[in-house]
């Protein structure tokens, strides 16, 4: 079946309304009818089996017949800081595949050693929101606002393990034994740097706030590989 996304505002009791591009993709792309099923998310853990009842150019009522939660949705809780890199359309494809891997936030960094200094918030969101339609789950990862390495290492207090990627780190922190030695972690922060890596600086703030270094194999990675290289081994199996 075809998966949909609902503002949690739209639904009420045993029945969900789609609106804006939703509502057009199922009406004038798929040509949906009355009575056809679909799943919705409400990118809030719940996952609606749901029932058309009625097809209008601007809204689509469903009637709710089935209610699953956090469906395809990975045990451990993992956010993902990571540096703005040169290419944005690198960055695009980060958030694409890393909601396709699970990650439950995103947050793009500043760091020293990164070059641009803005993005494209809302075209992050709406790639998320594809991503999750097209895994098939049921939690819309938060993609927040861009903070510094700074105020993100600050305000890391809430995760009950917190990893930093670095290419010196020797081989026996390997993300994967880390992990092992932490399986009983529940929310998981981990921190990628930009194209030039972390400066001695930053490494050393993070780990005075109790963040653990972490390698992710011998060879050198792009940041965007190394990004999704650390959600593999975090969320895998976990």
């Amino acid at each position: 079946m075809d998966y949909f996304y609902v503002d949690r505002n739209d639904v009420h009791g045993m029945n969900l309304t789609l609106r804006g591009d939703e509502c057009k993709h199922l009406v004038r792309v798929l040509r949906k009818k009355v009575g056809d099923h679909i799943f919705v998310t409400d990118g809030q853990d719940s996952m609606y089996e749901a029932a058309i009842l009625s097809v209008g150019r601007e809204e689509v009522h469903c009637d709710i017949v089935d209610l699953k939660l956090r469906v395809n949705e990975p045990k451990i809780e993992v956010t993902l800081a990571v540096s703005l890199l040169k290419n944005p359309a690198r960055f695009d494809t980060l958030v694409e595949k890393g909601t396709e891997l699970g990650v439950r936030s995103i947050i793009p960094m500043t760091c020293q050693r990164t070059i641009p200094r803005h993005e494209k918030h809302a075209r992050l969101e709406s790639i998320a929101l594809a991503a999750v339609k097209q895994s098939e789950r049921s939690f819309l990862p938060r993609v927040l606002m861009l903070t510094s390495f700074d105020m993100a290492i600050q305000n890391a207090d809430q995760y009950s393990l917190r990893l930093i990627a670095h290419e010196k780190t020797e081989q026996s922190h390997f993300v994967g034994a880390v992990m092992q030695h932490h399986a009983g972690a529940q929310s998981v922060l981990v921190m990628i740097g930009p194209e030039g890596g972390f400066t001695e600086q930053e490494l050393e703030l993070a780990t005075a706030h109790q963040f653990i270094p972490i390698s992710l194999g011998p060879r050198r990675l792009r940041a965007e590989t190394a990004a999704l290289s650390a959600l593999s081994w975090i969320v895998g199996g976990w």
